[in-house]
């Protein structure tokens, strides 16, 4: 079907103005995503290099503060969700609406996109893990043994071959069909693995779904891609469907309309409020871990994108700006990279969970800048030449086409 067909078909209408977030608005969600990803980072920094909470005697308020704010991990991958959901997804609405759609410029942005990354990270997180494995005195940190809850099971059993290879695929944490229930696991430590699985079948269920419901005007190609959506849900399993809501939100923010806000200090409370109450469900979902918490995260992370793209200051301080751009730009690298380096570190280091205080602490946040300057190291190498990969692989992708 030519492309202008699905758009006049796909329902979004001419008078519907499907926003892209631009100025300053565009660098506030810079902000949230570069650290959302730093605090994943902090989240596994505090578990694999501090005693849990409750071993505290008598913290003070900062202490408490500091560790309710590093425990946060999941809570700041489903605001991951909702921010690629609203790129992505609505990436995806409005090149139907503007009739150049093509399934193959969709997939070979989004695939160069994850790859360039994807790959290094399984490469170098493998090596990392197993150079870490056969180090005198580490066996009980990569045998799952050391205390900590995000790596409660043996890294030898997950670093090998298959594992490389579903992983490779997108498989990692699906549980296909024909396997008696067992779930493929994340290549060797490298858990944030998981979330990556669910945003690959997200951005292949979501245009196939939205086709299918309002991008075809052919009943068989309806049905065809509306069956071929339920199959990949099926294939996937409900955990994974069900965690696409928050990703789904994020899609939908592009229909909802502008907010009537022009009085400065208007727009600042209304930011300052949704930040308020994207804090408050990141916290209710720390504390009521569910799937209904992780719905509400996403629902208020929708309305935190909402208002900052309406009311968002005219401008901003240069260092902001540019901390922003930076840390949204190597979040990605950042995310992907960063456990098998701190679990090496832990283990060839010999870093116990220690309290908060005196010398591991200090030994403790070396080691956190080290990880991040490491993943800035892998950015400059791989994920900053996303663009000049795709200009080397598009004539052979893509022809005289241009990607959608």
């Amino acid at each position: 079907m030519a492309t202008q067909e699905l758009a006049q078909s796909a329902g979004v209408g001419t008078n519907r103005t499907l926003r892209r977030p631009h100025g300053t608005a565009s660098v506030h969600l810079d902000a949230l995503r570069g650290f959302a990803a730093f605090s994943v980072l902090l989240n596994h920094w505090r578990d694999a290099l501090f005693v849990d909470y409750s071993q505290l005697s008598h913290p003070n308020p900062l202490v408490a503060g500091a560790y309710l704010l590093a425990r946060l991990g999941h809570q700041w991958v489903i605001v991951f969700f909702v921010l690629s959901g609203y790129l992505v997804g609505g990436g995806v609405l409005r090149s139907v609406r503007e009739g150049h759609w093509s399934w193959r410029g969709y997939l070979f942005k989004r695939l160069t996109r994850l790859y360039i990354v994807l790959v290094p990270a399984l490469i170098l997180g493998g090596a990392v893990d197993w150079a870490g494995m056969h180090l005198p005195g580490t066996d009980a940190v990569y045998a799952g043994k050391a205390g900590m809850h995000d790596l409660m099971t043996d890294v030898h059993s997950t670093l090998n071959l298959p594992t490389l290879a579903a992983n490779f695929v997108f498989l990692q944490t699906v549980t296909p069909p024909g396997m008696g229930g067992h779930e493929i696991p994340t290549l060797g430590s490298n858990r944030p693995l998981w979330s990556l699985s669910n945003e690959f079948w997200y951005y292949l269920a979501f245009p196939m779904a939205f086709l299918a419901l309002l991008g075809v005007r052919s009943w068989p190609a309806r049905v065809g891609l509306g069956l071929g959506a339920l199959a990949l849900g099926w294939f996937v399993g409900l955990p994974i469907v069900l965690l696409g809501i928050p990703w789904l939100l994020g899609a939908l923010i592009l229909y909802l309309p502008t907010l009537p806000v022009h009085n400065p200090w208007m727009r600042a409370a209304a930011i300052a409020q949704a930040m308020a109450l994207v804090g408050v469900g990141l916290v209710i979902g720390k504390f009521h871990y569910s799937l209904a918490a992780d719905v509400l995260i996403g629902v208020l992370v929708t309305l935190l994108i909402w208002v900052t793209l309406d009311c968002a200051p005219a401008s901003l301080p240069s260092w902001y700006v540019w901390l922003s751009q930076r840390a949204a730009r190597s979040s990605y690298t950042l995310y992907l990279i960063h456990v098998p380096a701190l679990i090496f570190l832990k283990a060839s280091l010999h870093l116990p969970r220690a309290y908060p205080a005196g010398r591991a602490l200090l030994v403790n946040l070396a080691v956190l800048i080290g990880i991040v300057i490491y993943a800035q190291l892998i950015y400059l190498v791989f994920e900053r030449n996303t663009d000049r990969l795709r200009s080397w692989l598009r004539p052979y992708v893509m022809g005289n086409s241009h990607p959608a």
